[in-house]
């Protein structure tokens, strides 16, 4: 999806800008969602095809997994590289999981065995301030401040809070020069302010 037009005032983006030249609007939601909605349906395809193409040895891996009492299987999506696929025994699921990227509460519940967990993506909203922007993360049911995780990896906040049994998510496209200033909880909303500069 192509998005020539600010979403607030109307006015046409030079081409690449991520904020809007007449009223100042971060654009980057709507980029990121054309580009998450872009690359979900190009995964969806190619994992029919892989699955496709290699159905009969996957129904042969099926039958032998059968008589096994358990195997993982996790891929790693890495930006620009390829991405990293991992096999093993059960007994090898704490030693993977302390290498991938999660919060703490996170890998906490794996290594203690707590396979009931529900993962969901959380609401994110986001308004322009003066010199800066404050996200609004909904996370209900999330009252304490060490059961939430925030953490930056390049133009995104990764963020992640945890409520019982579920476990929220979110990923917030930013701009390089954004800083997070400040962060507050309250009733399971997660407020982070960020400065530009």
């Amino acid at each position: 999806m192509k998005i020539s037009y600010c979403a607030f005032c109307g006015a046409k983006l030079e081409s690449g800008s991520r904020r809007c030249s007449a009223c100042g609007a971060d654009m980057m939601p709507f980029f990121a969602a054309a580009e998450a909605s872009s690359f979900a349906e190009e995964l969806r395809k190619a994992m029919s095809e892989l699955i496709d193409v290699n159905a009969k040895a996957l129904e042969e891996l099926g039958k032998q997994m059968e008589r096994r009492r358990g195997v993982f299987f996790s891929v790693e999506m890495r930006s620009g590289k390829p991405p990293i696929i991992r096999t093993g025994e059960p007994e090898d699921l704490e030693r993977i999981i302390d290498e991938m990227p999660l919060p703490e509460f996170v890998k906490r519940m794996f290594s203690s065995g707590d396979a009931h967990v529900e993962f969901r993506e959380a609401e994110v909203k986001r308004e322009a301030r003066d010199g800066g922007e404050v996200i609004e993360v909904k996370m209900p049911g999330v009252e304490d401040e060490d059961s939430v995780e925030v953490a930056r990896r390049q133009n995104v906040l990764e963020v992640a809070g945890k409520a019982g049994k579920v476990v929220y998510f979110a990923q917030v496209p930013i701009d390089e020069n954004e800083t997070v200033v400040g962060s507050s909880l309250s009733s399971g909303r997660l407020t982070i302010e960020l400065r530009r500069g």
